[in-house]
């Protein structure tokens, strides 16, 4: 495909290739920041007139033994969880670097943005050069300006399944190498109380649990954070034998067509030259004594001959070269999917919690900020509640322990809620490290 061409397509279509890229922008804003769209469509949904959730809960005047109302207790609840899902609390930091430390993931990242769209980029840009190749062949007698259009979906469907089965198979050795350096570790543990069977891991553990199996060894606490099977064995790579024969096929089977439609040409211009030896490039030669032409021609066919041999010798190392840099892309897309991503369960939500802050006070500072904003919008919707129930009790009536609940609505704040939620879960937390210490001295 020459560059007219490319381009003709590129204006041609600009306007479809717009909206894709401008759809890919929103979605990647979107996965990226969802929780914040999330709570910003939620607000607006508890602001709706009538039909708005704010609306509805204040139809609810009930309360429970907490001296509140059950409605602004459904209130809280919900932002919290939004709290939740945008910034854990500074305790689940230190739970998130313990998990990570544990599965041995904590100095890898997820790839970013742009690396994907670095690679994926590079293996279009490499399958664009056989898919207008395989468009020629695909769509037989096509326009120059059809074989364009099929030329980029070829690439595109290539691309895809190329970047996915790499990323994939990457991602499957890394996480082959967790459970073989933990049945590596298990073989040579020499100790007593050495677990048997090796795969007989609890699954109590958690990103929220992570002290579970604090007194566990370090495979096993591997194994505690990672799938695996009932030996606890690396497996079979099934991924990794999939990519190699799509890379394997794709590659032989470029280079085959590749090597067809060289031959195709060089048939055509032999045609062309048999033509032109015959007499139409060479006035008069038709009426040269045959003694004299037949040396003459026998030269000319050994020319176009060596010229024919210098183009298939040309091609053939241009075909392999191009191959070969298609398989080393390859191994590239593997060997980024083994640096990156994760194997732990709950991995990626830990790295998550973590980000780029270089330690707790940063992120203690982060929290802080989120914590502020979202119980601005919080306060903002349970102070309306409070006046929508206060009205309602106006209307109906209400009895003396209900009154003095509205009386107080003041101190009952989303930042109060949310620190005595907290106290609440550090307690039970606590309870529960109590009883594991117990059963686990008793074992």
């Amino acid at each position: 495909m020459d560059v007219d061409n490319l381009l003709e397509f590129l204006f041609a279509y600009r306007a479809v290739i717009g909206a894709i890229a401008l759809a890919i922008f929103l979605v990647w804003v979107i996965l990226n920041w969802w929780l914040e769209v999330r709570l910003f469509l939620k607000s607006i949904w508890y602001r709706l007139p009538v039909v708005g959730k704010t609306a509805r809960l204040s139809k609810d005047i009930s309360h429970d033994n907490s001296g509140w109302f059950r409605a602004e207790t459904a209130l809280c609840a919900d932002f919290a969880s939004d709290l939740r899902a945008i910034a854990g609390e500074p305790d689940l930091y230190d739970k998130a670097k313990s998990y990570l430390n544990k599965v041995q993931e904590l100095g890898r990242n997820k790839l970013n943005l742009f690396g994907w769209i670095l690679i994926v980029l590079i293996v279009f840009v490499e399958a664009l050069g056989f898919s207008y190749v395989l468009a020629g062949w695909s769509l037989p007698g096509a326009s120059e300006a059809l074989q364009v259009q099929g030329a980029f979906g070829i690439a595109f469907l290539i691309a895809v399944i190329l970047v996915a089965l790499t990323h994939l198979a990457g991602h499957e050795m890394h996480k082959r190498g967790l459970v073989r350096k933990a049945r590596v570790w298990w073989l040579n543990d020499k100790s007593d109380d050495k677990p048997t069977p090796l795969g007989s891991a609890t699954g109590r553990v958690s990103l929220e649990h992570d002290y579970e199996d604090e007194n566990e060894k370090n495979y096993v606490q591997i194994l505690n954070r990672v799938d695996h099977n009932a030996m606890a064995t690396p497996g079979f790579p099934w991924i990794g034998l999939a990519a190699i024969i799509v890379i394997v096929s794709v590659a032989v089977g470029a280079t085959y067509v590749r090597i067809q439609t060289q031959e195709q040409i060089l048939m055509e211009e032999s045609t062309l030259n048999g033509e032109t030896r015959n007499g139409f490039g060479f006035p008069g030669l038709t009426q040269t004594p045959r003694e004299l032409a037949q040396p003459q021609q026998e030269a000319q066919n050994d020319l176009f001959q060596d010229i024919a041999d210098t183009k298939r010798r040309g091609g053939r190392v241009i075909f392999a070269v191009l191959a070969t840099i298609f398989i080393f892309i390859q191994i590239l897309g593997i060997i980024i999917g083994f640096k990156t991503g994760f194997a732990g369960k709950e991995s990626n939500t830990a790295r998550r919690i973590i980000g780029n802050f270089k330690s707790r006070r940063e992120y203690e500072a982060w929290f802080a900020r989120k914590l502020a904003h979202v119980s601005r919008i919080a306060q903002g919707h349970l102070t309306r509640l409070q006046s929508k129930l206060q009205e309602r009790a106006a209307d109906f009536g209400v009895d003396k322990q209900e009154s003095e609940i509205l009386r107080s609505s003041a101190d009952r704040r989303f930042k109060a809620y949310v620190d005595n939620e907290h106290s609440e879960e550090q307690v039970r937390e606590a309870e529960r490290r109590d009883i594991d210490e117990k059963d686990y001295e008793r074992s």
